[in-house]
This record gives C-alpha cells, sequence and structure tokens, in this order.
C-alpha cells in the first residue's frame, strides 16, 4: 500500500512538474549548453553538508556560470518531504537516494520522475558493482559516491590496555571477549533497538559467522535470503542480547546517536555500526584513543560487508535538466570523487583514492580485502512482491522484545523473496 501511494504522489509529481517545473530553477531556464542557470540540490543529512559544500566550490571553479544551491532535509521523513515537493511543482533539480537499496528510486524510475543518465554521464571511473545501487533495468539513474558504506567493530583501545583484552582472531575469541567484558561489568557492545542498527551489526555477525555463505550474496546464486546461516545468525543476536551483552538497558537505546553516545561516553567497550559514524564518533569525543576491526571468521579471515553508496539522481521536472545534469557529470569525475570521499574520512571503495583518515584505513585494512554484498540489498533487489525489505525493517526489532520468533521472521521475509 504503502509503494501504491507513492507511485500516486509520482504521477501527480509529474503532471505538475512538466506544468510548472521544479521551483528551485524557475525564472532562470539556463543556456542550451547547460553552462548557465540556477539549480538546486537536496541531500538528507547535515553530515554530508561540507562534502556537498567542497564538490560546489570546485565545480564553480569550472562552471562559474552555473549557480547551485543547496538544501539539507533532516527535517522530517526525507522522502515524504520529497515526494511532497515534487508534487508540488518546488522539487530540486538533484536529490540523494538510497538508489536500488531501497524502493524509492526504482519507484521514482517506474513513473518517468528521473533523468536516464545512461548515456549522458561518464561513469568509466566506476566498476560494475559499484554501479549496481544506480540501476535500473540496464540504464542508470544516479551518481554513485567512491565511498564503501561498511560496517566495522569499534573499539576502546585504552579500556581494551586497561583490563588486557586483545583484538579476536577467531569468530569463537570474539565470543568469549564479549562474555569476558560482561564479567567485568562494562557493556560489551552499544546497540540500538532500531532496525538499521540491529542489521549494521547483524550483516558484519553473519560475515563472519559464515564467510561462504556470505560470499553467495554477492550473485544471490544457490542460496535464499533465509537459509539457516541467517536464523543462526539472528538467534545469535537475540541471545547476546539476552545475556546483557548489549547491557542491562539496551531497549531503551532508540536510534543510532544514543548508541553512539553510549560508546563515545566511555559506557561501552565496543560499537558495531557503520564506517560513517566515525566522524560521529570522533566529534562527540575527540580525545577518544579508539579502532576499528572486522569481526573474523573461525579460520581467521576477515571482510567488510557493504557497497559503495549512492549520491545524486536528477529530476526530469527540472527546468535546468543540462545544467542539473552537467553537475551530476561533475560529481562522476576523479576530483569531484576524491573531495567527497576523503572529506567524508570515508573508506575508499576503490584504489584510486586514498584514506584521508587514520581510521578509515584501520577499517579498510580489517577486511583483507575481502567484501561481502550487503544482506538487506539482497532483499531490495531480488523480492518477488517488493516489499522483503519493508517487512525486514518493519519487524526486526520484534524478535529482540520477543513479539516475534526468528523463523516466524524469516519466514515472512522468504515469502516476499
Amino acid at each position: 500500500m504503502k509503494k501504491r501511494v507513492l507511485a500516486a504522489l509520482l504521477v501527480g509529481a509529474m503532471v505538475t512538474g512538466l506544468l510548472a517545473g521544479c521551483g528551485s530553477s524557475s525564472g532562470d531556464e539556463g543556456s542550451s549548453d547547460g553552462t548557465s542557470g540556477s539549480i538546486t540540490v537536496w541531500y538528507h543529512d547535515y553530515s554530508f553538508e561540507d562534502s556537498l559544500v567542497e564538490v560546489i566550490d570546485a565545480f564553480n571553479e569550472e562552471y562559474p556560470d552555473i549557480e547551485v544551491n543547496y538544501e539539507i532535509r533532516a527535517d522530517g521523513d526525507y522522502y515524504s518531504l520529497l515526494s511532497t515537493a515534487i508534487q508540488s511543482g518546488d522539487g530540486p533539480d538533484l536529490f540523494w537516494t538510497n538508489g536500488t537499496a531501497t524502493v524509492n528510486m526504482p519507484d521514482y524510475v517506474e513513473n518517468g520522475a528521473l533523468v536516464d543518465l545512461t548515456d549522458d554521464v561518464d561513469f568509466s571511473l566506476f566498476d560494475e558493482d559499484t554501479m549496481a545501487l544506480s540501476e535500473v533495468d540496464g540504464r542508470y539513474y544516479s551518481v554513485p559516491w567512491l565511498t564503501l558504506d561498511t560496517r566495522t567493530v569499534y573499539y576502546n583501545k585504552d579500556m581494551f590496555e586497561e583490563h588486557g583484552w586483545e583484538v579476536p582472531k577467531t569468530f569463537s575469541e570474539f565470543e568469549d571477549l564479549l562474555a569476558e567484558i560482561k564479567g567485568e561489568g562494562i557493556t560489551p557492545i552499544s546497540m540500538a533497538l532500531e532496525s538499521w542498527s540491529l542489521l549494521f551489526g547483524f550483516e558484519p555477525l553473519l560475515a563472519g559467522y559464515d564467510p561462504e555463505y556470505s560470499a553467495k550474496l554477492q550473485d544471490y546464486t544457490d542460496i535464499t535470503a533465509t537459509d539457516q546461516p541467517v536464523r543462526d545468525c539472528m538467534q545469535l543476536m537475540v541471545d547476546w542480547a539476552d545475556a546483557g551483552y548489549f547491557g542491562d538497558n539496551w531497549q531503551g537505546v532508540i536510534d543510532n546517536a544514543s548508541q553512539i553516545l553510549a560508546f563515545t561516553s566511555g559506557n561501552a567497550a565496543m560499537n558495531i555500526a557503520g564506517s560513517w559514524d566515525a566522524a560521529t564518533i570522533s566529534s562527540n569525543n575527540p580525545d577518544l584513543n579508539y579502532g576499528a576491526f572486522a569481526i573474523p571468521s573461525e579460520d581467521g579471515t576477515c571482510g567488510l560487508v557493504g557497497t559503495a553508496s549512492n549520491g545524486l539522481s536528477v529530476s526530469s521536472a527540472s527546468d535546468n535538466v543540462e545544467a542539473a545534469v552537467t553537475f551530476a557529470n561533475f560529481c562522476a569525475t576523479q576530483e569531484a570523487q576524491t573531495i567527497w570521499v576523503q572529506s567524508q574520512g570515508a573508506v575508499p571503495a576503490t584504489d584510486t583514492i586514498e584514506a584521508s583518515t587514520e581510521i578509515a584505513q584501520e577499517i579498510a585494512d580489517s577486511g583483507q580485502g575481502n567484501q561481502y554484498r550487503s544482506w538487506q540489498n539482497v532483499l531490495s533487489s531480488y523480492s518477488s512482491t517488493g516489499n522483503a525489505s519493508t517487512v525486514w525493517g518493519d519487524d526486526f526489532t520484534k524478535i529482540f522484545t520477543g513479539e516475534m520468533t526468528v523463523d516466524e521472521l524469516c519466514d515472512e521475509i522468504q515469502n516476499e523473496m
């Protein structure tokens, strides 16, 4: 039902957009070659603002006659705000989406709201895996960023040294470490009762628990999304929660910000979270001496779960499509990608860009060159109904509150695959 409502909104958006155009560009159509005019970019979170500004500044050195404005729309449900803006004719010329990681961008494509960038943007910098989040039916509708959005175990180095704990080299050692930390009255892992936070704990756990299954997620062959390794790892997380490994009152931690705060304030020894959270960790506590490691498998091998992140799409209702595509094309250059990755302090998804921070390099090195596909991305990409990821998002927390069993959740998800 949610998808149908969005589709209805977008049909209205296209009618309104084609009549009125994007409000952000009205009154300034720009030149026919796209080298002048005004465009507006929307992003969903303030953590990307500085990087966006740096890219815009570099763009304007080459294209001084294109005015690029931006808005950070972190003031509500981003996609609801975006759909409303498109419908009213006030939508941006370019905007961020999750790409094919969620249903939103494919829905926009289906309803004609996005410009097909396949032949208008030089994507030669990106490999096939990187382009996966941009591709719908063999065509490209967004420009990726070469930041590897992965998951990692952050740990308090001073706390580890004080107690004589060592970074585990096998999966069994990792489990033993959790019990040892808990035995000393310290919360082993900071975690939040929120689907995305739990996912970023579950996926690297799955990679360490069964790397062979995780490797098969890449092309999703000879497996299902809810095979026994998935069920075992979900149950293992539930068992860890019941054992107090996430803290005695962890279900009161309801978002990522609170989860990070528990780690940066010294109330937890570790925090399993996204690589992009390193900047927030450092900002919360500049004096925190912390490192990162990947959860190892039983044979000691490690890998990183994740993909390059998605970037900007161009609205087909823009009054200045050529200027917007010109900006999108600049975002695909080595210059813009380097600016973005290094200003984010991110883990590079390519050897052509160096990490700009010690922690980003540490995360990259911890994966030993192995990379696994996100399990949640498989749900988004291969759901026969288009609802598997929605089911996961709605119900993942319920296995931790006792409202559902792991098998009930997995059966529910599999029914959508």
